[in-house]
């Protein structure tokens, strides 16, 4: 039988699930009173505890054990996205962007967006809901609504934009390089408009293709993350 899983960020110093997890455990597991359970503190610590108390609707768990640790990653992937008018979509990005690992998420605004506001707690525990299921040690952050200015004066780190042209630029393969920390666009599905287009690349963005298809956003987010991860798995 596997040991359930929780998310603990601060597990060195509450001795305490949250309600969340609490009604979790409690409700939907139905642990009892001396059973092994794991704590994840999404900044790359992995424990193994156990419960060794039920106090109305708090679960509390005991001396902590690392069982898995893993250093700050030499790549790290950060996406921003233009939200979808459907916010079922974007959930369903977080959660798979989440399983194959990503070290952050941010939601910004441009001329072409069909959303100007967003829901973060949602996809913050989609993202939770991912970390758990995947065994991930890091949680990505999530923030927005930026700006599509903020967003094209950020300085460090490989810069990037999904670009659709005819003729295609180059693929996100052979325009990304190895073992950087990337910060990469996906506009909405209108696109990115000229004079957007041009910012970016006047900030030192490098616009990349997807391939000839005209993908959702949701559908590209999760493409870019899996081509970065794949293009540093050597």
């Amino acid at each position: 039988m596997s040991i359930a899983v929780f998310y603990a960020p601060n597990a060195k110093d509450s001795s305490y699930l949250s309600e969340e997890e609490s009604f979790h455990a409690i409700r939907v597991l139905r642990l009892r009173v001396g059973e092994t359970i794991h704590l994840l503190d999404g900044r790359g610590t992995k424990f193994s505890s156990a419960i060794t108390s039920i106090e109305g609707k708090k679960v509390a768990f005991g001396p902590l054990e690392v069982i898995e640790s893993e250093p700050s990653p030499l790549y790290k992937i950060h996406l921003y996205v233009a939200p979808t008018k459907q916010m079922e979509r974007m959930e369903w990005m977080v959660e798979k962007c989440g399983e194959f690992g990503i070290h952050g998420i941010h939601f910004f605004a441009s001329k072409n967006s069909e959303r100007k506001e967003i829901k973060l707690q949602r996809l913050e525990k989609t993202a939770i809901s991912a970390l758990k299921q995947s065994k991930n040690l890091y949680l990505p952050e999530i923030t927005g609504l930026h700006t599509f200015k903020d967003i094209a004066s950020l300085e460090n780190g490989e810069k990037l934009f999904a670009f659709i042209s005819n003729p295609p630029v180059s693929s996100l393969a052979k325009i990304a390089v190895k073992g950087q920390e990337y910060h990469v666009l996906v506009g909405p599905e209108g696109d990115f408009t000229p004079e957007e287009s041009a910012l970016l690349v006047n900030n030192n963005w490098k616009p990349f293709s997807l391939g000839k298809s005209i993908l959702r956003t949701e559908t590209a987010g999760i493409a870019v993350c899996l081509g970065l991860h794949l293009l540093n798995s050597d």
